[in-house]
């Protein structure tokens, strides 16, 4: 789990490198120049890597970016994504700053982001008989941010740090983790995001906080029916699918059923503008009812299907729709046709 977590931070920095700089370094975004690009240097970082006891790895980066004044920095991005204080961090630190100075003298600016609860300063010093070295350098603690400052940032390292705070304090309670992780994904709706931030950030909270497969589905389920009841869900759509998808969960249905319903549901109101607006929002009700069905129950029985094309009246259809929300079972469905 601990070479998952970092794996999933050392993405998430990769992905989203703008934001992350925005949320924890803002002095430096704000003198950053975006429009240069900038650059990963995993083949440098490689190269004076260093590796804990029996061979644990740590989650860093090292990126080389161009500020606005003309100049070029490397900022050595050091991750530590350990739950309890490690003595010799500090150190570390050092070690990773000497070598990369060492080897490219370059100006170096390195962040240590700490996941767990923490007041201490992991500063490195030496001091022997009077040769001294101070190596300081940024630290930021997530669970030292407020629920409520995090719950009104909009930058997507504020759900990142909501996620790893609700991991760290609900980790043995499934029931709070459910909840909460249902409350971040809403919160994706909610917010002015892009499609590659809505989808990383699905991956991240979704795999940071651990619930049953049971809750899981639940969650998958249920924001499968949100989707299908927006305007224009696709960008949200394909992030949800692309985490279903690889968890082996609602293959089939989100990458030709699902996909396929919300499509014809579209579709249907634009045909609706050629063959009769009444005519094609019908067509996608009944595509968007039998999405539903197949997303919540599995397979369509055919006396189901039957009934559902036979009804010709608009109000029936979507009355039965929002009968389908709420049905249990297919006897129940059934009960509503």
């Amino acid at each position: 789990m601990a070479v998952h977590f970092d794996e999933l931070w050392k993405n998430i920095i990769e992905k989203l490198f703008p934001q992350f700089l925005s949320f924890f370094m803002p002095a430096l975004y704000a003198d950053v120049d975006l429009s240069q690009g900038y650059e990963f240097l995993d083949k440098e970082l490689q190269k004076i890597k260093l590796k804990g006891k029996k061979g644990k790895k740590y989650t860093d980066k090292l990126a080389k970016v161009r500020l606005k004044d003309g100049t070029e920095k490397w900022l050595l991005i050091h991750v530590e994504v350990q739950g309890k204080h490690e003595e010799n961090f500090g150190n570390r630190m050092f070690r990773y700053f000497y070598r990369l100075y060492d080897k490219h003298d370059v100006n170096i600016t390195a962040l240590a982001v700490l996941t767990y609860k923490t007041d201490l300063q992991y500063d490195f010093n030496y001091d022997v008989y009077g040769s001294m070295v101070t190596y300081r350098y940024n630290t930021v603690c997530i669970a030292n941010y407020s629920e409520t400052e995090l719950q009104n940032n909009q930058n997507p390292f504020s759900l990142i740090s909501l996620a790893v705070q609700y991991d760290n304090l609900y980790r043995k309670d499934e029931v709070q983790k459910f909840n909460l992780k249902r409350k971040l994904i809403r919160m994706l709706h909610e917010r002015a995001y892009t499609r590659e931030e809505i989808i990383e950030l699905f991956e991240f909270i979704d795999d940071v906080l651990q619930i049953t497969d049971t809750m899981k589905n639940r969650i998958l389920d249920e924001e499968a029916m949100n989707i299908l009841e927006e305007d224009e869900p696709m960008a949200y759509v394909s992030g949800f699918r692309q985490r279903a998808m690889a968890e082996g969960r609602l293959e089939g249905k989100l990458e030709g059923k699902l996909e396929g319903k919300l499509e014809g549901k579209l579709e249907g109101k634009l045909e609706g503008k050629l063959e009769g607006k009444l005519e094609g929002e019908m067509k996608g009700l009944m595509e968007g009812i039998q999405g539903m069905l197949e997303i919540k129950f599995g397979s369509v029985p055919s006396e189901v299907q039957n009934k559902i094309l036979a009804i010709s009246d608009l109000a029936r259809l979507k009355s039965l729709k929002d009968g389908i929300k709420r049905a249990a079972n297919y006897e129940q469905v059934r009960e509503l046709l």
